[in-house]
Order: C-alpha cells, then sequence, then structure tokens
C-alpha cells in the first residue's frame, strides 16, 4: 500500500514504541509503566505514582502537580524525561470510598502525566480497542527489556476489568508491570492497562491457590475514565480509537471488489477526492505531491482496514442515490464487505456519534439497550454482552461491537433492497424508548445509516412504528386507592386517623373509609387498605397503586412496612411488599402558588429529565433552591442522600418547589462519615432508578422492597414521593387549608 500508508514498524509488532517507564525517585528503580498516548501526554496508574513517590500504592490522595522522572525504552541512550501529573483519578471502591490495602480489585486508579515537549520518533501512539474475553495479550515491564514480556490471556471480562490468566512457563506479570499496555497481537492494538496481580496467601501452597492470575482495566473503563475528568483532549482519544487495522482478507474477495471500485470511482479526481476524505476519517497518510491512488491501492485499503469499506460507502452514497447502476454497485461492494472482518457495518464517524449517544444513555438507565435488544430481537439469543439487565456505560462499545456482527431483520423488503440490520432495529427500540430530542437524534442516525446502506424506508418506518407501540405498552391496571393520614395533638404515639378514597373508572374518588373518628395503629390501617384495594370494582390484574398523603413531619413514616396481615394469615403482608406505596404530601405544596403548576411543568418533562443528587456538594438549602430555580428548573426526579436531618432540611425544597419524584434511603443514618455514606445511599438509589423506565419506578422499588425484606434487618428502607399530576386529590384534599386545625400536629 504506497498511497494511503499505515505504518508498519515495530509499533505494528507490539506497543513498546510507546511504552514508558515510571522511574521510582532515586532513579535507581523502576515503579512501574506507562503508555504514550499523544501530544505530551502519557497515562499510567495512580499507584505507580504512589509507588514512584515512595507513598502507599492505593494512597487516594492526590499529590498535586508533582514531577517524575521517566523514560521511553525504544530511544536509546538512557536519557530521562521530567513528566508533571495533570490528571488525578484516584484509586477507589466500588461505593467510591477509599479502597483497602488488603483489597484485590478496586475502580478509577489512573493517572495523566504531560512532558514539556513531545518525544521524537520512534516513541509514537498506538492503537487501542475494546477488550474482550478470549484475546491473548502481551505486557512488558516498565525498562521495555525484549526478554521481559509476559504472554496471559483475557479469561474473563466483566465490569470493565479482565482477569489475566497466565502460562507456567516464561515471565509473569509482577512489579514492575503495572501502568502498562495490554498488546493484542490479533487486533494489532492495545486493549488495556496492567492493574494488578492476585497472589496466593503467604502460607504453605496448596493446588486450591490461585497461580498467575492478574487482571487489568479495559480500555471501554480507560477510555470512560479520561471522558469523565476530561483528563485527555478528546482529539487524541478519538485519534486513538480510530486508527483502523491492517486484518488479512482472502484474495478473492479483494478481486471481486476491483470492479465495483472501477465503475464507481473510475474517474481519477473523483477517486483522489474520496480518497481524501477516507484518509481524514481513518487517521492515514497521504503522499504530499497528493497523486491520486490507483484502483487496486484503494481495494486493498478497503478490504483490509476496518471500518474503511463503510466510510467510503459513507462519502460514495450521495453520489449513486439518483444513479440505480451506481447503487447496485455500491450494494455489491457492501455485500462483499461483509464476506471479511474488517468492514463492520458501520463507517467511522456513524460508530463514533453511536457510542457517544449510547453510552450517555445508558449511563441514565443502564438497563436500556438489554430492553431495546430483547424487544426488537425477541426470536434471538441475546449475546453474552447484553444478557445483564444492566449495562455499565463502558460495556457499550463491546455490546455495539457484537451487534454489528448480527444477520438483518428477517421480515420481507420491498425490491430486494437489504434488509434492515439488527443493530438499526435495536437503535429504533432505544430511540422509542427514550423519547423527545434523544428520540430524535437517534431516528435521525438510523434513517441516515440505512439510506447509505440502501435499505428501504418502507422497511426502516415499519420497524419504528413496532418500537413505538413497543414503546406505549403498559403494566395491566390494577386498583388505585388514595389514603390520607393526619394526627392530632392528643392523639397516641404512631397512631394515625385516616381517610381512604378509591378512584372509579372514570378518575372520579368515592369515600370508602372515614377514620377520623379514633386514632388507629399502623397495623389497623394497613388492614383497611388491603380490604380497600381488594374490594374495589373494575380491579384489574395489575399491583394496586396506594398513595399516602401524609403531613410534612410524617414523610419519615414507615407506611411501607406497615404489616396489613390478619390474624389468622401466616405470610406477612407488608404495604411496600404488596402495592405500589408511594408518599404525597399536598400541603407542602401547598405553600407555593406556583406549586401546582410547577408540579405540571416537571411531570411533563419527567422522561426527558435526568435526576438531580441532592447530597452533602449542592450547598444545603439554599444551594437546592438555585439548582432547581435555574439549571433543574424541569427536574421531575431528586434522589435526596443524607440523614434525617439532612433530609429534613432538602425534602421540603423539593416539594415546594414541585418535585413530584423525590427517593430516598431512611436507613441512612449518616453513621458513617460524608462520602462513605453519601457512597453507600448513592449505590441504592442508582440501582433502583435504573433498569427500566421511570414510570416502572413504583414496580422495581416493591421488588426492592420484597428482596430487602428477605435479606434481614438492617437493610435498605427506601421511600418515594410520587406526585403524579394526573392523579387527581379528593376534594376533601384539595380544598384543606394548610393554616386551618389547630389541634392538629402539622
Amino acid at each position: 500500500m504506497t498511497w494511503l500508508s499505515i505504518a508498519k514498524d515495530d509499533r505494528a509488532a507490539d506497543a513498546r514504541g510507546a511504552l514508558v517507564q515510571v522511574l521510582a525517585k532515586d532513579r535507581a528503580r523502576t515503579a512501574g509503566a506507562g503508555v504514550y498516548l499523544a501530544g505530551r501526554s502519557l497515562l499510567t496508574c495512580a499507584h505507580v505514582v504512589n509507588a514512584a513517590l515512595g507513598l502507599r500504592a492505593l494512597n487516594p490522595q492526590d499529590p498535586g502537580s508533582v514531577e517524575l522522572d521517566v523514560s521511553f525504552p525504544v530511544l536509546s541512550g538512557g536519557h530521562t524525561w521530567r513528566a508533571r501529573l495533570v490528571t488525578w483519578i484516584p484509586p477507589r471502591s466500588r461505593q467510591y470510598g477509599a479502597a483497602a490495602a488488603e483489597t484485590l480489585k478496586w475502580d478509577g486508579d489512573l493517572a495523566v502525566l504531560e512532558l514539556d515537549q513531545e518525544p521524537p520518533a520512534p516513541v509514537a501512539p498506538v492503537r487501542w480497542v475494546e477488550m474482550t474475553s478470549g484475546q491473548e495479550v502481551r505486557a512488558w515491564y516498565g525498562g521495555g527489556q525484549a526478554f521481559s514480556y509476559a504472554d496471559v490471556r483475557v479469561a474473563a471480562y466483566e465490569d470493565g476489568v479482565g482477569y489475566l490468566d497466565g502460562q507456567l512457563s516464561g515471565a509473569a506479570i509482577d512489579e514492575g508491570y503495572s501502568g502498562g499496555p495490554l498488546w493484542s497481537r490479533m487486533d494489532g492494538a492495545v486493549v488495556g492497562l496492567v492493574m494488578g496481580r492476585i497472589t496466593a496467601p503467604d502460607k504453605a501452597f496448596t493446588a486450591q491457590h490461585t497461580v498467575r492470575r492478574s487482571w487489568g482495566l479495559g480500555w471501554q473503563s480507560v477510555l470512560a475514565e479520561l471522558r469523565r475528568v476530561g483528563g485527555v483532549p478528546d482529539e487524541h482519544l478519538r485519534a486513538l480509537w480510530a486508527r483502523p487495522a491492517v486484518l488479512d482478507v482472502d484474495e478473492s474477495v479483494r478481486d471481486m471488489m476491483v470492479g465495483p471500485l472501477h465503475l464507481l470511482l473510475g474517474d481519477p479526481d473523483t477517486r483522489a477526492a474520496h480518497a481524501g476524505v477516507l484518509a481524514a476519517q481513518l487517521g492515514l497518510r497521504v503522499p504530499e505531491n497528493r497523486s491520486t491512488p490507483t484502483v487496486e491501492e484503494l481495494t486493498q485499503l478497503v478490504s483490509g482496514a476496518e471500518r474503511a469499506l463503510p466510510t467510503l460507502a459513507e462519502s460514495l452514497a450521495p453520489k449513486v442515490a439518483d444513479d440505480p447502476r451506481g447503487r447496485a454497485e455500491l450494494d455489491r461492494l457492501l455485500a462483499l464487505g461483509r464476506l471479511t472482518d474488517a468492514a463492520r457495518l458501520l463507517s467511522v464517524a456513524e460508530h463514533r456519534v453511536l457510542l457517544g449517544k449510547t453510552e450517555h444513555l445508558v449511563q441514565g438507565d443502564p438497563g436500556l439497550l438489554h430492553r431495546a435488544a430483547n424487544a426488537a430481537l425477541p426470536y434471538l439469543d441475546l449475546p453474552p454482552s447484553l444478557q445483564a439487565a444492566r449495562l455499565l456505560p463502558s460495556a457499550v462499545p463491546g455490546v455495539l461491537r457484537e451487534l454489528e456482527t448480527w444477520h438483518g431483520d428477517g421480515s420481507p423488503v420491498p425490491e430486494e433492497t437489504p434488509r434492515l440490520p439488527a443493530l438499526l432495529r435495536v437503535v429504533e427500540y432505544m430511540a422509542a424508548e427514550t423519547g423527545g430530542m434523544a428520540c430524535q437524534a437517534l431516528q435521525e442516525w438510523s434513517r441516515r445509516v440505512a439510506t447509505r446502506l440502501g435499505v428501504h424506508p418502507s422497511a426502516l418506518h415499519e420497524r419504528r412504528a413496532d418500537a413505538e407501540r413497543w414503546s406505549r405498552r403498559t403494566a395491566p391496571a390494577g386498583a388505585r386507592v388514595l389514603v390520607e393520614l393526619e394526627r392530632y395533638a392528643k392523639d397516641p404515639t404512631d397512631h394515625y386517623r385516616c381517610q381512604i378514597w378509591r378512584l372509579r373508572p372514570d378518575g372520579t374518588a368515592a369515600r370508602a373509609v372515614t377514620g377520623t373518628e379514633r386514632p388507629r395503629t399502623g397495623v389497623e390501617i394497613a388492614r383497611l387498605i388491603r380490604e380497600v384495594a381488594g374490594g374495589t370494582d373494575s380491579v384489574g390484574d395489575g399491583v394496586a397503586l396506594v398513595a399516602v398523603s401524609v403531613p410534612p413531619d410524617g414523610l419519615e413514616l414507615p407506611v411501607d412496612e406497615w404489616d396489613g396481615a390478619g390474624i389468622d394469615e401466616v405470610i406477612p403482608a407488608p404495604l411496600g411488599e404488596d402495592f405500589h406505596l408511594v408518599l404525597r404530601c399536598p400541603k407542602l405544596r401547598m405553600r407555593s402558588r406556583t406549586g401546582l403548576t410547577d408540579l405540571k411543568r416537571r411531570w411533563k418533562a419527567r422522561a426527558q429529565s435526568p435526576p438531580l443528587l441532592a447530597d452533602h456538594t449542592v450547598g444545603g438549602r439554599a444551594g437546592l433552591i438555585g439548582l432547581l430555580k435555574t439549571t433543574h428548573r424541569d427536574s421531575a426526579r431528586v434522589h435526596l442522600q443524607g440523614d434525617v436531618e439532612r433530609r429534613g432540611e432538602l425534602l421540603p425544597v423539593c416539594l415546594v418547589m414541585g418535585v413530584p419524584i423525590v427517593l430516598w434511603d431512611r436507613a441512612d443514618s449518616g453513621r458513617h462519615t460524608v462520602r462513605e455514606a453519601d457512597g453507600a445511599a448513592g449505590q441504592l438509589l442508582e440501582n433502583m432508578a435504573a433498569g427500566g423506565s421511570l414510570d416502572e419506578l413504583p414496580e422495581r422499588l416493591r421488588h426492592f422492597r420484597v428482596g430487602a425484606h428477605a435479606r434481614s434487618a438492617g437493610a435498605e428502607r427506601p421511600a418515594l414521593v410520587w406526585e403524579d399530576a394526573e392523579l387527581p386529590l379528593p376534594d376533601e384534599l384539595q380544598l384543606a387549608d394548610p393554616a386551618e386545625g389547630t389541634e392538629q400536629q402539622t
């Protein structure tokens, strides 16, 4: 290949051209390894920096703008360079707390160093691809000695981490390898970084002990962490990701591609223009004289470089839009591409856009891709990467890569046009489930790709209609019961007076119980609610909704735990396990003149607005008010973190300002440090809010409560305010005067 060239120097053989040696303070020993990214940027592990500074390996404290000595083994002469720490991502546990010294696996643990100037050749960036199970990879000691290589296999890849198993011969990954690249010869690229090793305990060795197992952080996780903190310029990351690999191709397939390319790009000027666009997308070098490539040279590239063929087709599609013969030749070229491993389905730009949008959506709804794929491909066994109900953003590249290889839609298509690929069908279902501007962006992306592939518009529209019908699915309707609790000052502790209404099919409320004549215990009230919910006219097959209106000081009441089982019943019946038990507090909302308007506006935007996390960082009551007035004016969800005192400060703000959905953990007592408490509560709220559409949150909460009860005492105790703007309040509650009732304790 002479016109469009991919460097074939030592970097194509392995990653030592980008290997970095990180030296200890005394320069007498190697603290670890690193990778040259691009420009003046180097990447290593945070614990390697700690080791170089003589600190505890998993110390999370940011050491500041320290300078370290580094060298490039590929350069001769042993010259050292000064590199300044510019980005610190500390080692952390899965709950975002500090990683314990004895832990075997942790998150984060990355550091970006910056040189004063770019290093000379042959130091050069390497190509990066996602890590997957089964890859054979190689690591080197930080000093880069040729004999120091350690060959391992990615035996398992889970949650962004690859577990690496080595043979009982040759070198093993050990101290001094951390932070170095994991090079896949098959992919011709780096797939991640060495992070740590799992060693046998310091006692007599047995056959049960783990031998030669280490672990590394996959490129997916590295990329997500760097993008999260803005640690490396995005153009550098895109270039690392986009540089193609050259793969072996069947000569007969390559020969058959020459004909269509001659017909499409026979004109030298046209060929030069499209080849230039292709080179720019793939990050390839072109001759300085800008000469025109031959058709044979172009064929060699598009048949062997990853994503080259769909990228070329992307620029050719407008040219052949009104040319049936040209369109047929492009379809023939794409069909031949499917016989190679390099072509893939998406172009470089298409893949980059979809990856970014999907990672963003999965961050807010980890179950989105799983639900969409299950609905879009009901008769296919999902790939292993999609069998988990919740996905991390770091898993998205691998999932998309698998979906690209799946066959097209099995439904009939008009005029012998190509079938709709499985990936595009999944994208249509994702778009329908998401709604709003995100839906429009995904549908426009899908339309462009389908047009480029030659898919007939009617095939895409049919699948889009299927997806929209699926997105309007509803769970079987159940009874709807409204409850009001209040307590008079003279009432005994933990006793409440209650009124209960049931909603008729037309939405009007009919009083079912008037219990204000005397205070009742939680158990008595729970039994009344069960009777009303079970005896409601026209009850559907679904789970009943029980919306409990409480006074402002009753938002921490464990109403979901009140057990309504009868005396003779042997199975417990907590309200929160049998019903969609949610709280309301209309008296707080009535303290704002715009409360109802705010509620309706926020409720309408609930599917589009991300949740607001109200923890110790929001700045207390004043800070939360400011957020809800400005950047989160339309936010419909707030996740509260903190003890009772903090919740008592922030929860009324949410309800007065019309936030319809507020989720918190009553078990969050604040006994831990602020970071530990927020981390544990944050994990609960993340798990609760993820995994489905927002309107299914009460059902997920019910499932969670059942599981928490089974796990034992001390488990999480989630509470949910769910102020459905379309769920009417009985007239008695609508007309209630919050200032009235001098004998009531409010």
